[in-house]
């Protein structure tokens, strides 16, 4: 009889449901050690900030010491140097995790599938701010440091210290440009706007998400005004501030979403 026929539904090829072709849906959602895993990552990136503005903070007033000049920033590191390697080594592992933050967090804010151009900009940005940031730490833990011990060379003439405070100040201006200017600012504001633009656009995690990051990436994105000559409106510790914090709430709403998946 024509009732007891098994009815194969149409426009779908070989009667498979629908669902099972919809990569949306079932083993194309993350997975629960992912989002742990990407939950952990961010808080520690968003805490992590707090070791070395700690330890170079007290050490030498950072991050104002960016701004000494030669003269008094050579001995103040001389004098401190155990404290500005422990200091800078703890930011320079702070900046390469960004890379690892940047990728886990297009991956869980884009569908599941191949990356589109926009979330592989915001990689990219987030691998350049990495380097650029390392580039900009390594000065310190480098050329400053010898240049700190040939200041404090005895028997030195004034000449000779005013050459190497000349150095200092065209090595830290170097640095810093690379560092702090397109490092923290400019390629992580990149990749922060990029990110929420995704998240708003593949909707794969709550609006509120991409608009407070579209925030962040703005803030984030004002001391690169100093390429142009104008003073940023904030410090670059209010701008990382705000950052640091989207990075906490993105760490929280993994894991809550990790604890919620069956595992």
């Amino acid at each position: 009889r024509l009732d007891r026929l098994p009815v194969i539904p149409l426009n779908q090829p070989n009667g498979v449901p629908m669902t099972t072709l919809d990569p949306s849906h079932g083993d194309a959602t993350p997975s629960r050690s992912l989002l742990l895993a990407a939950g952990l990552v961010l808080l520690v990136q968003g805490f992590s900030i707090f070791a070395p503005m700690a330890v170079l903070g007290s050490a030498i007033q950072w991050p104002d010491s960016l701004d000494f000049p030669p003269a008094q920033m050579l001995p103040l590191l001389r004098e401190q140097l155990d404290a500005v390697r422990l200091g800078y080594g703890l930011y320079l592992g702070y900046s390469l995790l960004f890379i690892v933050t940047g990728v886990l967090t297009v991956r869980l804010a884009a569908r599941p599938g191949p990356l589109g151009a926009l979330a592989l900009i915001a990689v990219g940005a987030a691998a350049v701010s990495a380097l650029a940031r390392s580039i900009g730490i390594l000065r310190w833990l480098t050329g400053s440091v010898s240049l700190a011990e040939a200041h404090a060379a005895p028997g030195l003439s004034a000449e000779g210290r005013l050459a190497v405070e000349t150095m200092q100040a065209a090595i830290n201006a170097w640095g810093g440009a690379i560092g702090e200017t397109l490092g923290v600012a400019a390629f992580a504001a990149i990749w922060a706007i990029a990110t929420s633009l995704v998240i708003l656009r593949h909707r794969q995690l709550p609006a509120w998400a991409g608009v407070t990051g579209l925030v962040a990436g703005v803030l984030v994105a004002f001391p690169a005004l100093e390429l142009f000559g104008i003073a940023p409106p904030v410090s670059i510790v209010i701008s990382t501030t705000g950052i640091q914090l989207w990075f906490m709430a993105l760490g929280l709403l993994f894991l809550w979403r990790a604890l919620r998946r069956p595992a």
